[in-house]
């Protein structure tokens, strides 16, 4: 079985990191495994890894041909990008090759005629959570779809430093460590958990506020933060290498979206015992259980957010329980070994649809 992976996107998000571990997880099980993508971050960290990496041009049209050609050789195509998705299913047109699409966000597809055909010629969409599902369901119309979770490295529990941990925590003694990790895109919603900081700042003088992560949104965030005088309480530390050891620090873990599949920050947060505040956003719900494994609250709702950071900062039995249920439920549910299975599972299905 040889399995060809797509991802034309220029950066390196959740979604090139799940693959970079199912990718890593089918060259162990002796499954022969390519990624084609253009030159950037996935690209060398797929080489760095040991996998078989295909350049792509970053022209779109070029792409197409570009996959018909290569994937001659390749039993399935995977595609795992809403753009790798077209070229893949325009690209099927020529190769005739079986088509899995992994679909990781929760916003309706748009209904233009090339959205109707790459639906139409994909074999099988998996969803990373059911919420997703059920988008595309009542959008597209989509009944041929599967959930496969994204989820945690849980050997990244391992490679905290708790030294840095303590250096972090030291920096900012002896305030209380209020932190997110994301892209600053307009999905991720910072401005929301910049309206919250600003109602909690103006109560209290014990908590600041860390954002790490880069994005175009970048600098009007930052001249948000300075308009409304909160400049010093909260700070953007830009991309960290070393994301655990922060998240370790944080004495709670905020994710203010509007739109997630299922948040690979939030499984992460989860796996390193810091407590979770998180939207209800996509699939978040279907990891976030309010009361139980964080604290859930609705969108785009700064007042709601606000109370819950303040509830979890003061109430030291909640934050116990909530860490501890939801480590188990991560290193249960979420771990790379079952996302893997459960992707060569499906693998399988359409081999032998295929014979």
């Amino acid at each position: 079985m040889r399995i060809l992976h797509v991802d034309t996107q220029k950066s390196f998000r959740g979604g090139e990191q799940q693959l970079l571990w199912l990718a890593v997880g089918l060259k162990k099980r002796g499954i022969e495994t390519a990624v084609a993508c253009i030159e950037d971050e996935l690209y060398f960290r797929c080489k760095d890894s040991g996998i078989r990496v295909i350049k792509l041009s970053r022209n779109r049209l070029k792409n197409v041909y570009e996959i018909a050609q290569v994937s001659r050789e390749f039993d399935i195509l995977h595609a795992h990008a809403s753009h790798a998705h077209t070229v893949c299913a325009f690209s099927k047109l020529l190769n005739k090759k079986p088509l899995i699409y992994t679909r990781r966000v929760d916003y309706k597809p748009k209904k233009d005629p090339i959205t109707r055909f790459k639906y139409a010629m994909t074999d099988k969409i998996v969803c990373v959570a059911r919420y997703v599902c059920e988008v595309l369901k009542h959008t597209v119309g989509i009944g041929n779809y599967e959930v496969i979770h994204s989820v945690t490295n849980t050997a990244l529990e391992e490679s905290v430093d708790s030294e840095k941990v303590k250096r972090i925590r030291e920096q900012f003694h002896p305030l209380k460590i209020v932190g997110t990790a994301v892209a600053l895109t307009e999905q991720k919603n910072i401005p929301n958990l910049i309206e919250a900081a600003e109602i909690i700042l103006k109560k209290r003088s014990d908590v600041i506020f860390l954002t790490l992560g880069e994005g175009v949104l970048e600098n009007r965030l930052k001249k948000m933060v300075e308009g409304k005088g909160v400049g010093e309480r909260f700070l953007f530390l830009g991309f960290k290498k070393d994301i655990e050891n922060y998240i370790k620090a944080f004495d709670l873990f905020v994710l203010p979206s509007d739109y997630e599949g299922l948040s690979g920050a939030v499984l992460n947060a989860m796996l390193l015992k810091t407590p979770v505040v998180s939207t209800d956003a996509g699939g978040l719900s279907e990891v976030v259980f309010n009361g139980e494994t964080g604290s859930l609250v609705r969108r785009n709702n700064p007042e709601e957010l606000a109370k819950a950071i303040e509830t979890v900062l003061d109430d030291e039995d909640l934050r116990k329980r909530v860490v501890d249920n939801a480590y188990k439920l991560v290193k249960k549910n979420f771990s790379i070994d079952k996302m893997v299975e459960s992707y060569v599972k499906l693998y399988n299905q359409l081999m032998e649809v295929k014979r």
